[in-house]
């Protein structure tokens, strides 16, 4: 745990139970002037956005004298979520590779849980507070540790908001805005209320939210349009796929680091293909293998498929969907002749579709 004695005005660790009453007791404590950084996974998605939106938002209201910046630390690629960001005007930065970060006097991990692996390589730093709704549950003392089964972390702020007594208000434009976010997020998670992992409290939690948004700018999120070079790498995957029963298995080649999202995708899109339960699709960005899973084969292991092919250190899963980031280390042909590039590409993706058959069918 970050040291809490120079942020808080009183030296005593909170005993309250609740996770809100926690949350909003340590707000309250930061003196003036005091800093809070969020964290959230790399390539944050509309659950991390909504959520670090909201919780910015929150910790406003608890105390307006406390500044606080959401960090990230790849690339808010898919374009859904750079119209979410930018017509939200949510306020966002890089992380630095080499800061350490000591002068943020509390740390907040939101949608993601450990640092320096899985959907958070870019930082090596301790927490002080996590809010999460992910399998990973790391070990460690901190000041409060939310993580539950359920649909979005977004519904866990809303929670929180509900619970700390704060209303959004439809006529002011930031709480609208704060409500559009968290609702989309909500929405996005959980599959419009129908996915697997979904909640009674998410439904309570969007029904809350739906008469407090602003409806143009949801109307756009959900409406953005789709980059033309989406549907080039479709024909790019279909070219690839391999289909072993069941299980489609496709690759995207080399992607650029602002096409990453074009992975889960194109997942989403081929889980919809007649007789198809399970997809995983991959490709390489940068030095690293990057891969998109998912899957409606209530019988599969999705979490324990994704470390067994590309390790638990650089993967994970929620219900039906997941993801991995694996260094490719000295094989990654970086600045190599096309040839060269080529060559990596074709081994790696018949040495990883083979496996992926084979990890899956032994399910």
């Amino acid at each position: 745990m970050g040291n809490i004695e120079p942020l808080v005005k009183n030296r005593e660790i909170s005993t309250k139970n609740e996770p809100h009453e926690v949350l909003v007791e340590t707000i309250e404590g930061l003196n003036r002037g005091a800093k809070v950084a969020i964290f959230l996974q790399d390539n944050p998605d509309p659950d991390a956005i909504g959520s670090a939106n909201g919780l910015c938002w929150l910790i406003k209201k608890v105390n307006s004298n406390v500044a606080t910046t959401i960090f990230f630390g790849g690339e808010v690629s898919h374009p859904q979520n750079r119209t979410l960001v930018n017509l939200l005007n949510i306020q966002m930065k890089r992380v630095s590779k080499d800061a350490d970060y000591e002068e943020y006097d509390l740390k907040i991990f939101v949608d993601v849980a450990s640092a320096g692996k899985k959907n958070l390589q870019s930082v090596h730093i301790q927490p002080d507070i996590i809010i999460d709704h992910h399998e990973d549950n790391p070990e460690g003392d901190y000041i409060l540790k939310d993580i539950r089964v359920i649909g979005a972390t977004a519904t866990i702020i809303c929670d929180y908001i509900i619970k700390a007594g704060l209303v959004l208000n439809p006529d002011v434009e930031e709480d609208a805005n704060v409500a559009t976010s968290l609702l989309f997020a909500i929405e996005n998670d959980t599959g419009n209320l129908v996915s697997e992992n979904t909640r009674q409290l998410d439904a309570d939690c969007f029904m809350y939210l739906l008469n407090r948004v602003d409806i143009n700018i949801l109307t756009n999120v959900r409406d953005y349009p789709i980059p033309r070079y989406f549907f080039e790498l479709e024909e790019i995957a279909n070219k690839n796929k391999n289909i072993s029963g069941s299980v489609l298995v496709t690759g995207l080649e080399y992607l650029k680091a602002e096409r990453r999202d074009s992975l889960p995708y194109i997942a989403d899109k081929f889980l919809r293909m007649e007789g198809i339960e399970t997809v995983v699709v991959f490709g390489i960005i940068d030095d690293h293998l990057v891969a998109s899973l998912r899957t409606t084969n209530k019988s599969i292991s999705l979490n324990a498929i994704c470390h067994k092919i590309f390790g638990e250190t650089y993967s994970g899963a929620k219900m039906g969907a997941g993801g991995a980031r694996v260094p490719l280390g000295i094989i990654a042909p970086t600045n190599a002749d096309p040839g060269v590039r080529q060559m990596v590409w074709e081994a790696l993706k018949t040495k990883l579709t083979g496996e992926i058959f084979d990890k899956i069918s032994g399910q």
